[in-house]
C-alpha cells in the first residue's frame, strides 16, 4: 500500500516540475516547491520515517482531555 502511495506521491512531483517548465515567477517557485515536498514525502514513506512538518520537525496530533465542570448549585 505505501509502496503505491509513494508512487503516486513522485506522479505528482513530476506533474509540478512539468507544469513549472511553462511558468515564471512565484507561481514556478512555488511548483518546484511543491515537487519538492511530493518527492520527499514518497522517500519518508518508502523509508518509514514519521512524516515531518514544515520546520522538518515530526508532525504531532494534539489530544484533548476532557474537563470536569463545576458544579455551582
Amino acid at each position: 500500500m505505501s509502496r503505491t502511495r509513494a508512487e503516486q506521491y513522485r506522479r505528482r512531483s513530476r506533474q509540478c516540475l512539468e507544469i513549472a517548465r511553462t511558468s515564471s515567477g512565484t507561481k514556478r517557485a512555488t511548483l518546484i516547491d511543491m515537487a519538492q515536498t511530493w518527492l520527499q514525502l514518497a522517500e519518508e514513506l518508502e523509508a518509514d520515517i514519521p512524516l515531518t512538518g514544515v520546520e522538518g520537525r515530526p508532525v504531532m496530533q494534539q489530544q484533548q482531555q476532557v474537563q470536569p465542570k463545576d458544579k455551582k448549585e
